[in-house]
């Protein structure tokens, strides 16, 4: 019986999904998926360990899908990873960034780049991934066509490299989530942070009375996000990082608490602070 970890991506080979989970689980072994669904799924029908998938970018927000996939879905996050994202123009053997009308890459990546594309008057189309858009361009074999994506996809699609840190924001980062069935307790619970998801009931300043309720039971708030739930026009379910585990007495404290204002409470994840 192997011992090696099946991973779990979005995309393929040459990713920003794949490279990050290449760093994560440098022995693991890497399991493309052409959706985030599909990756979350393969672990919580046991085909693979893990799934490494993207939660934000420092400069493009949310990736929304995968917020509804934490709050519909039955996975924790067991730990995150920060990858810095240096976007590259790629073109095909030849090619010159005066030769580009057209740039592919996925929605987020376009949005990271959107200055260095309308500068130079080049037309964007999403694509579902930085590869995948890599891997169309070297297909197409046409030198007006360019893609967004990193210069590991370059050398993998054997594409050249036009221009490197296309991006606007030098400090780009998107930080990923390791998903996985069951919680890895920590040893250092007081070194964690966590996470949380509910909806309010309907009741006048619920969402206030939740927020004091986290400070009142101890925990520093560090992040909150509102996402509409599906299926239900104008109701919002809430994202919420604190200070500290939600795994030990005071986090089942926390949520007997919260269900006063609140009709779910759902813990998603504790992982070492960064």
């Amino acid at each position: 019986m192997s011992d090696t970890l099946n991973i779990a991506y979005c995309g393929i080979e040459g990713a920003w999904a794949n490279i990050a989970a290449k760093r994560v689980f440098p022995n693991g072994k890497m399991n493309a998926y052409s959706s985030f669904q599909q990756a979350y799924d393969s672990v919580e029908n046991g085909n693979c360990d893990y799934a490494v998938l993207p939660v934000e970018n420092s400069y493009a927000g949310d990736v929304g899908q995968v917020f509804d996939l934490m709050h519909n879905g039955n996975l924790v996050i067991n730990n995150t990873y920060n990858l810095h994202i240096s976007q590259a123009l790629l073109g095909i053997k030849g090619s010159k960034i005066e030769d580009i009308k057209s740039v592919i890459s996925h929605q987020q990546a376009i949005d990271q780049c959107i200055e260095f594309i309308q500068n130079h008057k080049m037309i964007a189309l999403p694509s579902s991934n930085t590869a995948v858009a890599a891997k169309k361009v070297a297909d197409a074999k046409d030198k007006s066509l360019g893609a967004i994506a990193s210069e590991e996809s370059a050398a993998l699609y054997g594409l050249e490299v036009l221009a490197k840190s296309i991006n606007i924001n030098q400090e780009n980062c998107t930080r990923f989530a390791i998903f996985t069935k069951k919680y890895e307790i920590p040893a250092k619970t007081e070194d964690r942070v966590s996470i949380l998801m509910f909806s309010v009931k309907n009741l006048p300043g619920a969402l206030a009375k939740a927020v004091k309720i986290i400070g009142d039971e101890g925990f520093n708030l560090l992040n909150i996000k509102s996402r509409p739930v599906k299926n239900i026009p104008w109701k919002y379910y809430f994202y919420v990082e604190v200070e500290g585990s939600l795994l030990d007495d005071n986090g089942k404290k926390l949520l007997k608490s919260l269900s006063q204002v609140c009709e779910d409470e759902k813990i998603v994840g504790t992982y070492e602070k960064a």
